[in-house]
């Protein structure tokens, strides 16, 4: 099925033109993404299948094409068919901000773009979304939804081959493939890469950075240091904090490389790390992004409630529970397990199938579970910096968690974590399966008692 990859998009680009022709025949604007795509699947198919030694060339064309498309689609069931509120569109006015950025550099020229530039890095990072999005809506020329929702559907696309590379240099080439599928077909994903929030630039770029610094199995290579540091920096522009997790992930990378050239790796690692902290501490940004965190925890409280009140989803944990050694556990089960079984058939579609798919994780690592002693134990060495990241985010929202909706948001930053997992396990179902019917059957068969003669 995956090698129909082309024939997929094919159909599916054919669609968008139609569509996009009779729905927005009164907003030309729109009509502006149906050059982008084309653009951008034609430079990302040629990037993937210029390199004619890599045996897996022609599975990441199709797969990339795959995901592209049904993202494409989501797209306009969202936004062209005016679905969005069925699925739940956080963030609804924030790709405007894309638009507004775009019109003040056609007024003011390269100053206006370097006055923007300067904004997101120093003052306004959690706005550098914005910037990103500018860059096409400049060039197209006007105010449009869909172009934004094309690019963070290219993020999304990018991301599966991100995982199947990642994937590939653990595990070996059929772990990369099961963990691409996954993520290609994963509902959730989908949803969120369609939708014109930042969550979706934000994984892509925090996976591309830990990709680039275990690419090289002896340690870190000059090129892939070197193209680290603008990934670095477009994650913080967007989430000024997982600069920070990001960077302990890196450091954790350089202790635990290969011993032969750990002296090497750890040298070049720290000043990579060092010079990206002294730029930032230099500037401000470091005290300025503490102050932020001081100011955050003091408000955290009344947050957590407004929240919870404002939102069908709410959470009332921390309020609930005074003491933190209940309150952290409860939301922890919250951010990772919600929506919960039981909500399948209540709330909406995206707490629907996100209740589906968090019951097919939950089958699949227990038939799996001779996976975790391979991916925990045998590899610790490459995934260590991966988990380092992923426990690191995931503590930071559960320690913030007001809402379900935005648990879901936040908990697919660490999911490529758990495609891998769940595809080493996938890999391992036979055996798991052999062990769990072994020791019912063992259970089930009567004891024998062994009398002597006579």
């Amino acid at each position: 099925m995956i090698k129909f990859g082309k024939f997929v998009f094919l159909i599916t680009y054919i669609a968008f033109i139609l569509q996009s022709v009779i729905i927005f025949s009164d907003n030309p604007d729109e009509l502006m993404a149906i050059p982008l795509i084309l653009i951008l699947a034609g430079a990302a198919a040629f990037f993937l299948s210029r390199n004619i030694a890599d045996k897996d060339r022609d599975f990441q064309v199709s797969i990339f094409l795959w995901a592209f498309a049904l993202r494409l689609w989501m797209g306009l069931v969202m936004y062209a068919w005016n679905l969005k509120d069925l699925f739940g569109d956080e963030d609804a006015l924030g790709y405007a901000a894309g638009w507004g950025m775009a019109q003040r550099w056609y007024e003011g020229g390269l100053n206006a773009f370097f006055n923007d530039l300067a904004r997101v890095f120093f003052d306004r990072q959690n706005e550098g979304q914005g910037f990103i999005w500018a860059i096409p809506t400049f060039l197209a020329g006007g105010h449009s939804r869909m172009i934004v929702s094309v690019v963070n559907s290219f993020a999304g696309a990018l991301l599966v081959i991100v995982l199947f590379r990642l994937g590939r240099r653990i595990f070996g080439p059929e772990i990369g493939r099961i963990s691409a599928t996954l993520a290609t077909f994963w509902a959730s994903n989908i949803l969120l890469s369609a939708m014109t929030a930042k969550e979706m630039l934000v994984i892509f770029f925090s996976w591309l950075f830990i990709y680039l610094i275990i690419r090289n199995p002896t340690g870190l290579r000059i090129k892939d240091g070197i193209a680290a540091i603008p990934v670095l920096l477009s994650v913080f522009i967007m989430r000024f904090y997982s600069i920070y997790m990001l960077m302990a992930a890196a450091f954790f990378r350089f202790l635990v490389a290969g011993g032969r050239n750990l002296i090497r790796n750890t040298v070049f690692g720290t000043m990579i790390v060092a010079s990206v902290f002294i730029v930032l501490a230099s500037s401000g940004v470091v005290k300025r992004d503490m102050d932020r965190l001081d100011r955050l925890s003091n408000v955290i409280e009344g947050w957590r409630e407004n929240m919870a009140a404002s939102t069908g989803s709410g959470v009332e944990i921390y309020s609930e529970y005074e003491s933190p050694t209940m309150a952290v556990p409860v939301a922890a089960v919250y951010f990772f397990l919600a929506p919960f079984p039981w909500e399948i058939f209540s709330g909406s579609a995206r707490s629907a199938f996100g209740a589906v798919e968090n019951i097919f994780i939950a089958i699949i690592l227990i038939i799996g579970f001779p996976a975790w002693k391979i991916f925990f134990k045998d590899k610790f060495v490459d995934i260590a910096p991966i988990v380092a990241f992923c426990a690191l985010y995931a503590g930071m929202h559960i320690w913030g968690l007001a809402n379900v909706g935005l648990a879901w948001r936040h908990k697919q930053t660490v999911m490529p974590l758990l495609f891998m997992l769940v595809a080493v396990a996938i890999t391992q179902r036979r055996i798991g399966w052999q062990y769990i019917t072994g020791r019912f059957a063992r259970r089930r068969q009567p004891a024998i008692s062994i009398r002597p003669a006579g």
